[in-house]
């Protein structure tokens, strides 16, 4: 089965929804009913079959510009800018195995178990501003990454020569990731809804998101989580579906300055 990131990574909507065939051997990931957002002011979206409504309060994010200290990071842990390896291979080539990362952002994804969907959008709200349970959606790019965003398609290219790469990692278990733990492929259990632990992609300006088929091989490890910076080891590869016959390489030391908690609730 083949899947998809969908809009340069809003990673948490498209892990909640279920998958469906697209009509060539891949999938398509609309987002579900199980899928919720909601911000540390008073902005809340709710996605409900398919359909966004939200309230008439405003919501605006944080400028992105500090870059990591690496204070309280493994001496491995070096800050943009590092070479890595960020490629995809095949007939659509993209990215070099000496990939020139000039920045990066991580994004807190806020995890909120629901089995029983019992709770209100101001609980949801309360509990996703204070939860130690996280993913992380770790952005990068071949330029500085500025300006507000909390999704990854808030980031774009800038230009029609730069790219945007993906890597998401999410608990396996109800237990917060830390240092020390490495994360493989597989479904986040406790939860009412699927989610899997990895999602990686890698585009560029005037393309659209890859489409995977099977599932990604690899791990990332985590090597340490401040207030400011996410550090990943990252080892991953995944065959691409769309466009056909490529395998995407994501591999490298990459740290994130660490930005507000994501607007995207993952609900279930």
């Amino acid at each position: 089965m083949g899947r998809p990131l969908i809009a340069l990574g809003a990673t948490a909507l498209i892990l909640l929804a279920a998958c469906g065939d697209d009509g060539d051997g891949g999938t398509s990931s609309p987002p579900g009913d199980t899928a919720t957002t909601a911000a540390a002011t008073t902005d809340t979206v709710a996605v409900t079959d398919g359909v966004a409504t939200t309230d008439s309060s405003a919501t605006t994010d944080a400028a992105v510009t500090t870059q990591p200290t690496g204070v309280g990071l493994p001496a491995e842990c070096v800050a943009p800018p590092v070479a890595v390896t960020a490629q995809r291979v095949g007939s659509s080539p993209l990215g070099s195995d000496v990939f020139g990362l000039i920045d990066a952002v991580a994004i807190p994804v806020p995890i909120v178990p629901n089995p029983d969907r019992a709770l209100g959008a101001d609980e949801t709200k309360t509990l996703a501003a204070t939860t130690d349970l996280l993913g992380y959606s770790l952005v990068f790019a071949d330029e500085e990454i500025t300006g507000p965003g909390s999704m990854f398609f808030q980031f774009e290219p800038s230009t029609a020569d730069k790219l945007r790469g993906l890597v998401s990692i999410f608990p396996a278990t109800g237990v917060p990731l830390a240092a020390g733990d490495v994360v493989v492929y597989g479904q986040a259990s406790g939860l009412s809804i699927p989610l899997p632990t990895i999602g990686m992609d890698l585009v560029a300006f005037d393309q659209s998101t890859n489409t995977y088929r099977n599932e990604p091989t690899g791990q990332v490890a985590v090597l340490g989580i401040t207030d400011d910076a996410l550090c990943l080891d990252v080892d991953l590869t995944w065959k691409v579906n769309k466009p056909a016959d490529n395998v995407l390489t994501i591999q490298g030391v990459f740290v994130g300055r660490l930005l507000d908690r994501s607007i995207v609730v993952i609900l279930g």
